[in-house]
């Protein structure tokens, strides 16, 4: 499980070789043995012990500092993680091969259709979007065939061609679903940066810790997470995280789809009072326990039926497979 300190003041130290985890305030501790821990999320000023970070790493247990936005800063993780060095020279021969355009392209398949499948359920949930559903799923069908990227005459012209399909069918995406949920979650067009309103900051706090994930199992692996297919190189850029994310961020989509239909977000969820508008505390323990829910129960990628976090797992070993056989 992902233990979260979300509480400022917290305390993490060790007892008994377990992780002891106290709140002077409330003068509560708990005690947790490291088998039963995958990841420690950080997202409020706590103190830890030097100990606690030695078990974790001990333990291959990545303890990930988050802003309030929920974007990691800080990931701290067992040397042990890093593979040998012949792995990541044949990670970046990869890179460059018509093998990894045909990885890309898969992944980005497997995102749209994802993207599309959440179209479908907003239009049972909303009859009135049914007719715009279809033609926008049927446009992208029809684009997808004209960007096919086995026709490039190059990688750089295959990825451009991919990564034109995917933007096609993001733009018919968003337009669709931000016009049709509730307010306050009605919003125009996608913000990755300090969004305003209350989806967006709600999809980047969801997407922050599905980026977590990813990153641990990429590094697990043994793959450098900065050298990347599609997404381009750059610094501080952990390109291959967000080429592997792609598949999984419908399904973080259709998490929030659910809530915000459900009614089971705070009705205040965004803290205005703040300098840069951004999630309450309320809201972000909210979803922290929806995306933990979530990361254990059973979802579906391209007829493959598995808990969401083993799926992120076996994705990686595809793909790290794929790149020993270069």
């Amino acid at each position: 499980m992902q233990i979260i300190l979300d509480t400022r003041g917290l305390q993490m130290s060790v007892r008994n070789f377990c992780f002891l985890i106290s709140d002077e305030k409330e003068n509560e501790s708990r005690l947790i043995h490291p088998n039963r821990v995958s990841s420690f999320l950080i997202t409020s000023p706590s103190r830890i012990s030097t100990p606690a970070l030695i078990l974790a790493a001990e333990y291959q247990i990545p303890v990930i500092l988050c802003n309030q936005t929920g974007r990691p800063v800080v990931r701290m993780w067992s040397s042990s993680f890093v593979n040998t060095s012949l792995l990541r020279r044949k990670q970046y021969h990869f890179c460059e091969s018509t093998q990894a355009m045909q990885w890309a392209k898969g992944i980005i398949q497997k995102k749209v259709n994802g993207q599309t499948g959440n179209l479908l359920y907003l239009a049972g949930r909303k009859p009135a979007i049914a007719r715009q559903v279809n033609e926008a799923n049927d446009r992208i069908e029809v684009q997808a065939a004209i960007l096919e990227p086995e026709t490039a005459t190059n990688i750089a012209e295959a990825k451009k061609r991919i990564l034109s399909f995917e933007a096609y069918a993001a733009a018919h995406y968003w337009q669709l679903a931000g016009k049709r949920l509730p307010q306050p979650y009605t919003f125009n067009g996608r913000v990755k940066r300090n969004p305003e309103d209350a989806f967006n900051a709600c999809i980047n706090y969801l997407y922050g810790m599905l980026r977590n994930q990813v990153e641990t199992a990429i590094l697990s692996f043994g793959l450098d997470p900065a050298l990347g297919i599609m997404h381009r190189d750059g610094y501080k850029m952990p390109s291959l995280v967000f080429d592997m994310m792609e598949p999984f961020r419908p399904v973080m989509d259709r998490l929030l789809f659910t809530a915000i239909l459900g009614k089971d977000l705070p009705e205040e969820i965004m803290d205005r009072k703040a300098t840069l508008p951004r999630i309450t505390k309320e809201g972000r323990r909210v979803l922290i326990q929806l995306f933990n829910n979530r990361m254990h129960t059973r979802a579906t990628l391209a007829d493959n039926s598995l808990l969401l976090n083993n799926l992120i797992l076996g994705e990686v070993k595809k793909l790290t497979d794929k790149i020993k056989q270069q």
